[in-house]
C-alpha cells in the first residue's frame, strides 16, 4: 500500500490545520472576565446610557451658572467662565458614578459604545459655538475626555486594552499603551487648562480687569502663552514668571495643581496595584491549568493501567485456550 503524500492530506499539514482551527476555537470560546453573563449593548441601552450621563450634566450646568450669577463679583469673571471652571469637578463626579455602573451592566465593547457616544453628542452640542467663532465651550471637552481616562484607568483599564496577560505586555506592545494612555491624560488636562486661563484673562479684559495673570512687561500674552503656563502649573516647575492674581486664576491654578498630583502619583500608584493583581490572577490561572493537566494525567494513567489489566486478561485467556487446544490436538 502506497501511502497518500499528497499536500492537502500530508499528516503533518492535517496536524497544521488542525492546531490553526484549535486555536481559532479557543479564541472564539475564550470570554474575559469581565464580559462572561453579560449581553451585546442595543441601541437603547446606548441611548439610555446618554440620557443618564446629559441629564446629569444639564443639571450640573444651570446649578453652575446659577453659581456663576452670584458669585462673578467674587471671583471676577463672568458667569460663563466660572461655570466652566466648576464642571470640571462636577464632571468629574458624574464619570466616577457613570463609568463604574456601566462597567458592571455592560461588555467592554459596551462600554466603548457608550463613551464614544458620550462624546459624540458632546462634541454635537458644541459645534454650533465653534461655528459661531466661539471654540472655548468646545475646547473645554478636552479636560472631560482627560478626565474620563483617568476615571476609566481607574475602574475599568480592559476598556482601554489592557486586559492581556501582564507577562505577554512587552510581547504585545503593552508598555507603549501605558505610556500613551499617560501621555493623553497630560496632553489633555494641559491643553484644557491653557484654554480655561486664556478664558479668564479674556474675561479681565472685557470687564476692564487686567489683573488676571502677572506676565513680564510689554506683552500681550496668547493662547500659547497660557498653554506654556499650563505646562508648568502640571509639572509643578513655578518658574513664577507668570501667577494667576484673581480668585477664579488661582482656583484653577489649584484644580490643574491637584489633578497633577492625581495623575503623577495616582497613576503610578494604581497602576502597581494593577500589575501586582495581573500577576497574582495570572499565577492562579496557571495554578489552576496545572491542577487541571495534572488531574488529566491521572485519569488517563487510570485508563492506561485498565486498558493494560484488560490486555493481560485477553492474553491470559488467549493462553489458557492454547494450552487446551494443545492438548487435545497436541
Amino acid at each position: 500500500i502506497v501511502p497518500d503524500r499528497t499536500h492537502n492530506n500530508h499528516p503533518n499539514n492535517q496536524d497544521k490545520k488542525n492546531k490553526k482551527t484549535s486555536r481559532k476555537e479557543k479564541k472564539a470560546k475564550y470570554v474575559p472576565e469581565i464580559d462572561r453573563g453579560k449581553t451585546d449593548i442595543s441601541i437603547i441601552k446606548l441611548i439610555n446610557y446618554n440620557l443618564l450621563f446629559f441629564i446629569p450634566v444639564l443639571i450640573a450646568a444651570i446649578i453652575a451658572l446659577k453659581i456663576g450669577e452670584h458669585t462673578q463679583e467674587f471671583f471676577q469673571a463672568s458667569p460663563a467662565t466660572i461655570a466652566k471652571i466648576l464642571m470640571i469637578p462636577f464632571i468629574t463626579i458624574i464619570f466616577f458614578l457613570i463609568v463604574p455602573f456601566i462597567r458592571n451592566r455592560e461588555k467592554v465593547a459596551g462600554i466603548r459604545y457608550s463613551i464614544f457616544a458620550f462624546f459624540i453628542v458632546g462634541a454635537g452640542i458644541t459645534v454650533p459655538s465653534l461655528l459661531k467663532g466661539r471654540p472655548s465651550l468646545f475646547l473645554q471637552t478636552l479636560n472631560y475626555l482627560g478626565i474620563y481616562i483617568l476615571v476609566t484607568f481607574i475602574y475599568a483599564p480592559e476598556v482601554l486594552g489592557m486586559e492581556r496577560h501582564i507577562r505577554d505586555w512587552f510581547k504585545h506592545h503593552k508598555q507603549l499603551l501605558i505610556i500613551g494612555i499617560y501621555l493623553s491624560i497630560v496632553l489633555l488636562n494641559i491643553f484644557g487648562f491653557g484654554f480655561l486661563y486664556y478664558d479668564i484673562y479674556q474675561d479681565g479684559l472685557r470687564i476692564g480687569n487686567t489683573k488676571t495673570f502677572s506676565h513680564p512687561e510689554n506683552t500681550n500674552p496668547g493662547i500659547l502663552t497660557f498653554i506654556y503656563f499650563s505646562i508648568v502649573t502640571f509639572s509643578s516647575t513655578g518658574y513664577g514668571e507668570i501667577t494667576p492674581l484673581n480668585p477664579a486664576a488661582r482656583l484653577v491654578f489649584s484644580m490643574e495643581a491637584v489633578m497633577a498630583l492625581l495623575v503623577n502619583i495616582l497613576f503610578i500608584a494604581i497602576l502597581l496595584v494593577f500589575v501586582s493583581n495581573a500577576e497574582y490572577f495570572a499565577q492562579k490561572k496557571e495554578k489552576e491549568e496545572l491542577e487541571q493537566a495534572e488531574s488529566i494525567i491521572v485519569t488517563e494513567e487510570k485508563e492506561i493501567k485498565e486498558v493494560e489489566k484488560e490486555v493481560e486478561n485477553v492474553e491470559k485467556k488467549e493462553n489458557f485456550f492454547e494450552s487446551i487446544i494443545r492438548k487435545l490436538f497436541g
